[in-house]
């Protein structure tokens, strides 16, 4: 019994000495209705020589261009995602990100509700509809975003947090539930797989 155990053991060390690295990858999609394309970094959870997979109920951090507009945040994985909620990336001993879901692009967000608010508030007065159905856009589009698989910070705070990564060593990341039980956490080494998988996708590191 003993030497099946040790035999066992020998042959998953030999197992695990050639699964593929763990790396920053590039990607790319296209939209199956507008074929739109777009290509992102990031990394999965487990790797072959040709894919790369994630889970679901797991975050992952990413680097996207989307029409020329910078992203830069975490996204569930797995076939069924799951929303994000706000969230918080460190780089090193540097100062860390709060990106909220507030931020995030709304193409990202699932599509709000179709109800159509305007036969709610048709007796009011036309301030007072307009008004009403303002809150109401805001209240659905903060709705979609705190929903959304993704949140992801752009512009200039995108450029800054992708510059520490790509002179960083590890990125730290969590998200922010109602209590600090609730966070998820998750690190990954930024090695040159990093500006690699940037340089095929096109995002100036």
């Amino acid at each position: 019994m003993k030497y099946g155990i040790v035999g066992l053991a020998i042959v998953l060390s030999g197992c695990a000495g050639t699964s593929p690295k763990i790396s920053w990858v590039a990607s790319v999609n296209v939209d199956e209705f507008t074929d739109k394309k777009t290509c992102s970094v990031s990394v999965g959870s487990l790797y072959t020589k040709s894919s790369v997979f994630t889970y679901s109920n797991h975050y992952y951090p990413y680097i996207e261009v989307v029409d020329n507009d910078l992203r830069v945040g975490i996204k569930s994985g797995g076939n069924y995602r799951i929303p994000v909620g706000n969230v918080q990336i460190r780089i090193d001993n540097n100062d860390a990100w709060t990106i909220n879901t507030s931020e995030t692009p709304l193409d990202y967000a699932p599509q709000a509700s179709t109800v159509d608010f305007s036969q709610y508030v048709e007796n009011l007065p036309e301030e007072s509809r307009k008004q009403a159905q303002r809150t109401y856009d805001a209240a659905m589009e903060g709705s979609a975003r705190a929903m959304s698989p993704f949140t992801a910070a752009t512009g200039e705070k995108a450029r800054a947090i992708l510059d520490e990564m790509v002179n960083g060593k590890e990125i730290k990341y969590r998200t922010i539930g109602m209590n600090q039980a609730a966070s998820t956490t998750g690190e990954y080494a930024l090695d040159a797989s990093l500006p690699e998988a940037l340089s095929k996708c096109g995002i100036k590191a």
